[in-house]
C-alpha cells in the first residue's frame, strides 16, 4: 500500500511538473535546436538568421505543427507543382491542390529549400538590397512580395525576433563576414526557379558555427527592446557585441513573462491597449489578435488541444490558415450553424488567420461602458472585440452604424 502511494506521488509530481512544458519553453528549445542551421543557412545565402528562425517559428508553431512533424515542413512552403519535383504533403484527405505542401525528408532539407525558395526568386531581389542586419526591412520586404497573406505577417516577424531577441544570431554572422557587409547591398543572386529537390543541395550539417545558447529574457522589459540597425562602425570602433538576455534555470522559480490578464474594469477606451490594429477586409474591420501575445487569459476547453481563451468570460480560439467555419465546428463538436451565430456570421465568409472566433454565446454586460469609432469599424467589430452580442450593441445604439462618424462613440456598456 505504501508502495502504490509513493509510486502515485511520483507520477503526480512528474505530470505537474510535465504540465508547466509552454508553447514558450517550447519555441526556446526550438531556437536552440536550430539557431546554428539558420546561421550556417545566412552564410550560404545571405538570409537573416533572424528572419529564418521567426518564419519557421511562426509557419511550424515552433516545429509542432501537422506539415513540420509529417512532413518536415518549417516554413509551410507549398508545392507549386508547375516547378516541385520532390515529394509532396497534403492537409487534406481529397488531396486539394491549393492544400499540397512540399515534403522533405529532414528539417535541414526544409531550411535548404527556404534558402532557395527566397535567394533565387525574383519578386525576393530587393530584399538582398537591404543590410544583412536590417530584419525589419527585410520583413516588411517579405510581406510585400507577398510571402504571407496575413496582413499583419511583417509586424509578427518584428515581434517574434525582438521577443527572442534572433537580430544577436544576424549580429554573429555579420562580424564573421566582415563588419562592412552590413553597410552595403548585397549582390542580389539571379532569378531562377528551384525545380528539384532540395535533397540534391550539398549538405547542410558541415562546418556549422557555433552559437551561444539561446537565453531566455527575465524581464518584460527585456522582451520588447527594439534595435534599429545602423550602419556598422569600422573594425576600430566596433561597439560591445549585446548578450542576449539570460533563460532562468529550470530549477529556479519560473518568472513569469505571459501577457497580463485582461482587465476591463475601466469604463473608457484602455481595453486592453496591447491588441494589435485590426486586419481590414472590404474595407471593414476584423478582430484578430497576435497568437504569440495574446492579451487574454487561457480558458479550458474539452474538445481541443489548440489554446483557448477568454474574454468577457467567453471563450475563443484563433483562427489558423486554412480554417474554415464547418471545419472548426466539426473539431469543437457543435454545429456550423451555432458556431456561426456565436460570431455573428449570417452569410458564407470564412475566418481570416488570426481572427478571433468565439466557442459559446458571447456575452450580455460588459464593463467597458464606450468604444470610439475608427476607419473600418461595423457593429460586429466591435461586438466580437469586447465580447458581447451584437443584438445588445444595435440595441443600446441608435440607427446604423453608418450614422455615425470616426471619433463618435458607441455605448457597449453603458446604462
Amino acid at each position: 500500500m505504501k508502495r502504490t502511494f509513493t509510486i502515485a506521488a511520483f507520477l503526480l509530481v512528474w505530470m505537474a511538473g510535465f504540465s508547466q512544458y509552454t508553447m514558450e519553453d517550447r519555441i526556446y528549445d526550438y531556437i536552440d535546436q536550430y539557431k546554428d542551421l539558420a546561421m550556417r543557412e545566412m552564410e550560404l545565402y545571405k538570409v537573416p538568421a533572424s528572419i529564418t528562425l521567426a518564419q519557421a517559428i511562426y509557419s511550424s508553431k515552433a516545429g509542432t505543427n501537422r506539415q513540420a512533424v509529417e512532413a518536415n515542413n518549417h516554413f509551410g512552403i507549398m508545392c507549386h507543382t508547375d516547378e516541385w519535383k520532390g515529394d509532396t504533403f497534403y492537409e487534406t484527405e481529397n488531396h486539394s491542390r491549393e492544400f499540397c505542401f512540399r515534403k522533405y525528408a529532414t528539417a535541414e532539407e526544409s531550411y535548404r529549400d527556404h534558402s532557395l525558395f527566397i535567394s533565387q526568386r525574383s519578386r525576393y531581389v530587393k530584399l538582398f538590397y537591404y543590410p544583412i542586419t536590417d530584419y525589419k526591412s527585410w520583413a516588411y520586404g517579405l510581406k510585400e512580395a507577398g510571402y504571407s497573406g496575413n496582413p499583419r505577417y511583417a509586424d509578427t516577424l518584428i515581434s517574434i525576433i525582438e521577443k527572442y531577441y534572433l537580430m544577436h544570431y544576424d549580429r554573429k554572422v555579420a562580424q564573421k563576414l566582415g563588419d562592412t557587409l552590413a553597410l552595403k547591398k548585397v549582390d542580389a543572386p539571379a532569378p531562377e526557379m528551384v525545380t528539384t529537390a532540395p535533397k540534391s543541395q550539398p549538405a547542410v550539417a558541415v562546418a556549422t558555427p557555433k552559437a551561444e545558447p539561446v537565453e531566455k529574457p527575465v524581464t518584460p522589459a527585456a522582451t520588447t527592446t527594439t534595435i534599429t540597425e545602423k550602419p556598422q562602425p569600422k573594425a576600430e570602433e566596433k561597439k560591445p557585441e549585446a548578450k542576449p538576455v539570460e533563460k532562468p534555470a529550470k530549477a529556479e522559480p519560473v518568472t513569469t513573462t505571459a501577457p497580463k490578464e485582461t482587465k476591463v474594469e475601466t469604463t473608457t477606451e484602455t481595453y486592453p491597449n496591447t491588441l494589435p490594429k485590426a486586419a481590414s477586409v472590404e474595407g471593414k474591420n476584423i478582430f484578430i489578435l497576435d497568437p504569440y501575445s495574446v492579451p487574454f487569459k487561457q480558458a479550458y476547453y474539452p474538445y481541443t488541444s489548440r489554446p483557448v481563451y477568454e474574454n468577457n468570460k467567453t471563450r475563443f480560439i484563433i483562427a489558423k490558415r486554412g480554417d474554415t467555419y464547418a471545419r472548426l465546428a466539426a473539431a469543437m463538436q457543435m454545429s456550423e450553424k451555432n458556431l456561426r451565430a456565436y460570431n455573428d456570421v449570417y452569410d458564407d465568409s470564412e475566418p481570416i488567420e488570426d481572427e478571433v472566433v468565439y466557442l459559446e454565446m458571447k456575452s450580455t454586460k460588459s464593463p467597458v461602458e464606450y468604444h470610439t469609432l475608427a476607419a473600418g469599424d461595423t457593429y460586429r467589430f466591435i461586438a466580437q472585440k469586447y465580447g458581447i452580442q451584437l443584438k445588445i450593441i444595435i440595441k443600446r445604439n441608435s440607427g446604423a452604424i453608418s450614422t455615425y462618424g470616426i471619433g463618435d462613440r458607441i455605448c457597449i456598456g453603458c446604462k
